[in-house]
């Protein structure tokens, strides 16, 4: 069932984003993700946090933003002082995460097109995997935006399997998105 999360959720939600995401905020910990949940949940204007449980447990989850512009901003600004010691944890412990960092200040700046709403991670328990939830939570979380907007976006690798679900659910890719480690397409969707 497709329901939205809360707070009581984000042990199981930072347990699937840890296992199952390739993404930047895996470098910090378990605390730290909850906390950035947390902060968006708390945005509940700006937020859109769907889950897909079955027998009570969580097999998957969708996090998309309103404002993408603002994501990371407003966490960082009540949050500094332990974003810095995180971050200095994360560096020690994952010494690459230093390429990931210096790929930030070359990057070509922010990669918006059209829009501020994105998509931001979609995830499912790999146990899970290959049962159609993909496909529920993304329905789940355009039904949600589909309340206020009528399109938005996501960021998705190159090499990414999803890459072909995503065509295959009517995004286009507005443009190529070259950093240094990756290459990325932003896609966008029309919401009818």
């Amino acid at each position: 069932m497709i329901l939205n999360l809360t707070k009581e959720d984000l042990t199981e939600v930072v347990n699937i984003h840890k296992n199952n995401l390739p993404s930047l905020i895996n470098f910090y910990t378990n605390d730290f993700i909850e906390k950035f949940y947390l902060h968006h949940l708390r945005k509940e204007d700006d937020t859109v946090l769907v889950g897909y449980k079955e027998g009570g447990e969580l097999c998957g989850f969708v996090f998309g933003t309103l404002d993408v512009e603002d994501m990371f901003g407003s966490f960082t600004s009540q949050n500094k002082t332990y974003i810095i010691k995180q971050t200095l944890l994360a560096l020690i412990k994952h010494p690459r995460y230093l390429l990931y960092i210096f790929q930030s200040f070359f990057a070509k700046g922010f990669q918006q097109g059209d829009s501020k709403t994105q998509l931001v991670y979609i995830a499912v328990d790999e146990k899970r995997k290959g049962s159609g939830i993909g496909k529920k939570l993304l329905e789940g979380f355009e039904q949600e935006l589909k309340k206020t907007k009528d399109y938005y976006e996501l960021e998705v690798e190159q090499n990414n399997s999803a890459l072909q679900f995503y065509t295959s659910k009517n995004f286009k890719i507005i443009r190529e998105i070259n950093n240094i480690l990756e290459k990325k397409y932003l896609m966008g969707k029309e919401l009818k």
